[in-house]
């Protein structure tokens, strides 16, 4: 009975989460890891070997649609089944602890409360709302999960039936499961400290299980620890490249295991045998060096060395930062205080956005407990356990009361009711009292995997992203606890009618109450939400973006989320394979200079830099002053270029044959010096060198300063702004400053279904018409991305033509693609597009989308009389429509609350004597009416 429950606990999971699984890649790290997987790739540091290794043997299962998608769906699939299995043993786990502590069940009822109490459990962390994120994207917190969890249960099956499963081959598995999962996250390592504590607990008499004992025990475990972590793990390529300490260290060790074996020491046999088979996983890793060598498409870092494979797993590209003991912000001096060093140093970044945020703590302790204790972990736990508001940046937690306005998504708010955090903590009072040895060993790793995370990765406020997904493994204990609690409860009703027949009776339908009270309601609440299956948006963003570029184009990127996509897009679908991207992070770096400079993936032509390699490999970041800077432009391009663009009906001013602009700094240090970054100079360097003969593309996303105060010369062609020859004056009234219409209209007036390897036009928009797509918050911000276009589209064609035609077909396809019922907008952007209908002479638009905004500006203007706060005058909107609507005493109210602010405007009088006549017409012929 209970191996069918427990199938039925992984395919339940298992089929939830196939259900709601991406159709293809997702945002952020997705694309890289699927496009890592499928090429055998190098990703971004330390790397994740296993993970690539299992994805790739994934890329030949014979499922998903179309091939350019297929693939990522694929990978995807590996989340899929490591997460499934992970609430599988969570299942067997929690059943293990309960016969531990009473035995196999004597009868039917009591196995059913086992299972109850085990399926309570495991549901409520695979319907929880971090761990089902994972489970439905080509991630590696997923898997790392599973070795986790199969780790954890090995100890407990190792440490609970020491008459039957006493074998030294079970610890030898797990070790060798810690070095595969090194292959996969670090995260995974923590179990050690699990492992560590039932090992000393095991076979050991109470009376030997002494402080001291324990605290040389403690000290053990780290020590192990550190032979993995940094030991095997940063240190052993640094031995194989000639490091002569850790030469020594090794020979010691094989020093130690010899004389262990010939002695028969069965301790040092067991752990020098296990720390070969860490070892034997981690060498997962030569399939980083041994690729990078081969120089495919995608190799950060280029480890080809041993040298640059330890600053791979080193990390050096991202930089350093202090965890006990370093510099820290100062709130006298407002700056970081580099000279003065302090103890658990907590505000260490000098980036100006930190900066800003750490003004408003008082001290490091204040932010630790405040930001990293506070708004990160706990918050993030409080979200899986108890509610949460919305998917936009920061949403807060909630529990009965008002969310607010904190999603996109009408799957929004989530409510829990704390119900399975009581469960929770109750199982964890319920844990201590019934064995303290396996709930110390649950309570360390708990610890480890929440708090203890917070204060290693010492996170920087503001985070770029929500960072939940650090901290499941501290989620999968509790979720063990709210098992455990669940039990509990079960017996407490059976204690409690124990002279009644029915004891065992009700203690079930409690059971099953809790069941479907904590995960049940969990499955409800975070179905919509966690549905990715008709979520097409990062593979249709990034073939919108790069079909928008001409051919042979260079394409700056500015972050993650208009690159991963891409490379996913031109290394895996083999779309626009011509098109060069530089990415203006990497950029910052030296490795990726060389590659764009000297490589040529898939035939794709290299990137004009005219630094020489030794150049670049010494390039750091300089002071600089702003300064102009001229490009020269060929009269025979200057002439094509204005020629072809006349053609396309663009009005092209005159200008010399010359590009001009003034550079300035991009970044200010913590000293006020003004700096010039790498990346700065690099696409200074490959506009220039370019020579008019590549295309150059800007991703729309891009951050202003990406573009070196070219702005004048970027018109938005697509979804990209491409430079030209020409100034352009800007105009600050539109979304977009210059636009192509006619080569923008193609991709928005002819959308596709299936993608185009070639150049072609004609943008993606895939199930976003369909009501039961479920969006993101990065998702939701492409959708705005373009909203923005078509909006600009339409402004060109009124202010530039007064083609009211025009722009109204770009406003019909917009609600055509982007249905406003499905997508919805925030009042300002309803604003400006009833503005735009009302241009057009579409009153009736115009009346329903203000319509909708009248209770929001009502609502500003009894917050701000004035009106100033908001960025659209609410007096100009209410007016407007009170007049198409006829509704003039509502605009009389309005206008005698404007007077309070200018009563020495005589044009505000003269309107309310309008309006009243006006308002008196209407009272009469009402009166008329017989």
């Amino acid at each position: 009975m209970h191996r069918f429950f427990a199938s039925i606990v992984f395919l339940a999971s298992f089929i939830v989460f196939a259900l709601t699984v991406a159709p293809t890649l997702s945002f952020w790290d997705c694309g890289e890891f699927i496009t890592a997987a499928y090429t055998l790739g190098v990703p971004h540091p330390p790397g994740a070997p296993f993970f690539e290794l299992l994805g790739k043997a994934f890329t030949f299962l014979p499922v998903g649609g179309h091939i350019a998608d297929a693939i990522g769906f694929r990978v995807n699939l590996i989340s899929v089944l490591s997460s499934a299995l992970t609430v599988l043993f969570v299942y067997l786990t929690l059943i293990r602890l309960f016969r531990s502590w009473h035995g196999d069940p004597e009868g039917i009822r009591e196995g059913l409360i086992m299972i109850l109490a085990g399926m309570t459990g495991a549901f409520a962390l695979a319907f929880s709302d971090t761990f089902w994120f994972n489970a439905a994207e080509a991630e590696v917190y997923g898997i790392g999960m599973f070795f986790i969890s199969f780790v954890v249960w090995l100890t407990l099956e190792w440490y609970t039936r020491s008459g039957v499963f006493n074998s030294d081959r079970t610890l030898l598995l797990i070790a060798y499961l810690l070095g595969l999962s090194i292959g996969v996250h670090l995260l995974s390592l923590l179990a050690i400290f699990f492992v560590f504590v039932l090992y000393y607990f095991r076979d050991r008499v109470e009376e030997y299980i002494t402080w001291k004992t324990g605290v040389v025990f403690a000290l053990g475990a780290l020590g192990v620890f550190a032979v993995v972590y940094p030991g095997v793990v940063k240190y052993l390529p640094s031995f194989l490249e000639g490091n002569t300490v850790i030469l020594v260290f090794i020979i010691i060790f094989g020093l130690v295991a010899i004389v262990a074996y010939a002695k028969k020491a069965p301790r040092a046999q067991l752990l020098s045998l296990a720390t070969l088979l860490i070892i034997l996983g981690y060498s997962t890793y030569a399939l980083i060096i041994i690729r990078a060598n081969k120089e495919p498409a995608l190799n950060e870092n280029a480890p080809t060395s041993l040298e640059y494979l330890v600053k791979y797993l080193n990390r050096e590209q991202y930089g350093d930062y202090p965890i006990l003991r370093g510099p820290t912000y100062d709130n006298r001096l407002g700056t970081i205080d580099v000279n003065r060093k302090v103890l658990f140093p907590r505000r260490w970044s000098m980036e100006p956005k930190h900066i800003r945020e750490y003004q408003k703590y008082s001290s490091d302790l204040d932010f630790f407990l405040r930001f990293q204790l506070g708004h990160i972990y706990l918050r993030y736990f409080m979200w899986n356990f108890v509610g949460r508001a919305g998917d936009l940046q920061d949403a807060p937690v909630v529990l009965f009361e008002d969310a607010g306005n904190w999603s996109d998504s009408p799957g929004y708010p989530s409510r829990y009711f704390a119900i399975p955090l009581l469960l929770g903590l109750f199982g964890l009072y319920l844990h201590w009292k019934k064995d303290w040895k396996t709930s110390l060993a649950m309570t360390l790793l708990f610890m480890a995997t929440g708090i203890g995370l917070v204060v290693y990765f010492n996170m920087s406020a503001p985070q770029v992203r929500e960072r939940d997904y650090f901290f499941v493994g501290s989620f999968y204990v509790f979720a063990i606890w709210i098992g455990v609690g669940a039990y509990g409860l079960m017996e407490l009703l059976r204690k409690w009618l124990k002279e009644r027949e029915a004891a065992s009776t009700v203690s079930l339908a409690g059971g099953l109450a809790l069941l479907v009270l904590a995960p049940g309601n969990m499955l409800l609440q975070n179905y919509q939400t966690h549905n990715r299956s008709l979520n097409y948006v990062a593979f249709d963003y990034a073939y919108n973006l790069l079909q928008s570029c001409e051919k042979d184009a260079i394409l700056f990127t500015g972050g993650d989320n208009d690159t991963f996509p891409v490379w996913y897009l031109q290394y895996v679908a083999g779309i626009r394979r011509d098109v060069r991207v530089a990415n203006l992070s990497l950029l910052n770096t030296d490795w990726y200079m060389l590659q764009l400079k000297n490589e040529t993936p898939y035939g794709a032509k290299k990137v004009p830099i005219s630094y020489t390699d030794e150049q670049i490999r010494h390039m750091e970041v300089g002071e600089f002053d702003k300064r102009e800077i001229r490009i020269p432009v060929p009269a025979d391009i200057y002439r094509e270029s204005i020629f072809k663009d006349v053609v396309r009906g663009m009005t092209i001013p005159d200008s010399a044959g010359e590009v001009v602009f003034t550079m300035q700094s991009a970044i200010t240090d913590a000293y006020g010096r003004k700096l010039i970054r790498n990346q700065d100079r690099m696409v200074l360097d490959i506009i220039v060198n370019a020579k008019w003969k590549r295309p150059i593309h800007f991703a729309l996303t891009t951050m202003p300063s990406d573009k070196i105060g070219l702005d004048n010369y970027l018109i938005v062609r697509g979804l990209t702004y491409q430079l030209v020859p020409y100034r352009m004056e800007t105009r600050q009234d539109r979304y977009y400053s210059n636009v192509d219409l006619p080569t923008t209209m193609k991709h928005l007036l002819n959308p596709v279904s299936i993608p185009d390897s070639a150049r072609s036009y004609g943008f993606m928009f895939r199930q976003l018409q369909n009501p039961k797509v479920n969006l993101d918050e990065q998702s939701t911000r492409m959708i705005l991305s373009y909203r923005y276009l078509f909006m600009a589209c339409a402004q060109v064609y009124l202010q530039d033509g007064r083609d009211t035609a025009g722009a109204l077909r770009v406003l019909d396809q917009m609600e055509k693609l982007l249905p406003r019922r499905i997508h919805r907008m925030d009042p300002i952007l309803k604003t400006d597009l009833a503005m735009l209908y009302y241009l057009c002479n579409r009153d009736d638009k115009f009346v329903e989308y203000t319509r909708e905004v009248e209770p929001y500006y009502l609502d500003l203007l009894a917050q701000d009389p004035t009106g100033q706060s908001s960025p659209r005058n609410p007096y100009t909107m209410l007016l407007s429509l009170y007049e198409l609507e006829g509704e003039w005493q509502k605009g009389i109210d309005i206008l005698k609350r404007y007077k309070q602010y200018v009563p020495n405007d005589p044009s505000v009088d003269q309107r309310i004597r309008e309006w009243m006549s006006k308002l008196n017409q209407t009272s009469d012929t009402v009166a008329r009416v017989p």
